[in-house]
């Protein structure tokens, strides 16, 4: 299980104007391009901090609460609801336009979306509602991507994770009204990405979103709350970065090379 403080073994020490946070992943401080953004996003915020401790919060026996949906070709429609607690779903979509879609409510859940397209246009879109220790993996790989997920009255260490490979792709993760400590960490490699995070009344969380491309990145993070970290590593030419922070005790650091 998740244990409230979570150390990640690679990160870099922060520099001595920051204190440190419950769910800290921030480093850079100034200098020229901070050690290259603190050797390219601690590489790529350590395979999303290996996808956020193996996404521990469901914990029954194999093959229990599990529903999962494989699909192969174009133009094909997923969806999963479940309930209660400690239930598992993964979808995997290989092809262009296919849509996948998650709702979990309870506590101790986990969704996992993987989209393969040769071309563009898959959509994946997760919402977990109530509980603790919601997770939730998107890997999308493709053009014209869109991943989405929700995650409201959640008490505890909920966390997101989005990783996109192509260009024109976007993210956007809600997290509201959760009690303390949810993550969200958004990987994109391509161009004319966007990412946008909203964290809302869930103390001491933390958003890390990592682009890298030729041209056109985009970043917004809202935080309400305190004591949260925002950090924005944009490798490129074109890039936008804006961090809102509402509250106090919040960090936001901003790196561009």
């Amino acid at each position: 299980m998740k244990t409230q403080l979570t150390v990640i073994a690679t990160a870099v020490a922060l520099a001595a104007s920051f204190s440190a946070h419950a769910r800290d992943y921030t480093d850079a401080t100034m200098g020229s391009d901070a050690t290259n953004a603190n050797n390219t996003a601690n590489p790529v915020f350590d395979n999303l901090e290996t996808q956020r401790a193996s996404m521990n919060g469901f914990n029954g026996p194999a093959g229990q609460r599990t529903s999962i949906i494989d699909q192969q070709d174009n133009g094909n429609y997923a969806e999963a609801s479940q309930g209660g607690v400690e239930q598992y779903s993964r979808i995997v979509q290989s092809g262009d336009l296919n849509e996948a879609y998650v709702e979990q409510d309870g506590e101790q859940h986990e969704s996992i979306i993987n989209q393969v397209s040769t071309g563009a246009g898959n959509l994946a879109e997760v919402t977990q509602l109530g509980g603790y220790l919601n997770d939730s993996y998107i890997y999308q790989e493709g053009e014209n991507n869109e991943a989405s997920v929700v995650q409201i009255n959640n008490t505890e260490y909920s966390d997101s994770m989005i990783e996109q490979l192509g260009d024109s792709n976007k993210a956007d993760v809600t997290q509201e009204d959760n009690v303390d400590e949810t993550w969200s960490m958004i990987s994109q490699n391509g161009s004319f990405n966007e990412a946008y995070v909203e964290q809302y009344q869930a103390d001491m969380s933390a958003s890390y979103i990592y682009q890298k491309g030729a041209d056109g990145h985009l970043a917004d993070v809202y935080q309400t709350g305190q004591d949260h970290v925002s950090t924005i590593r944009q490798n490129g030419t074109m890039g936008y970065a804006n961090h809102s922070q509402a509250g106090s005790g919040n960090i936001a650091v901003t790196t561009q090379w």
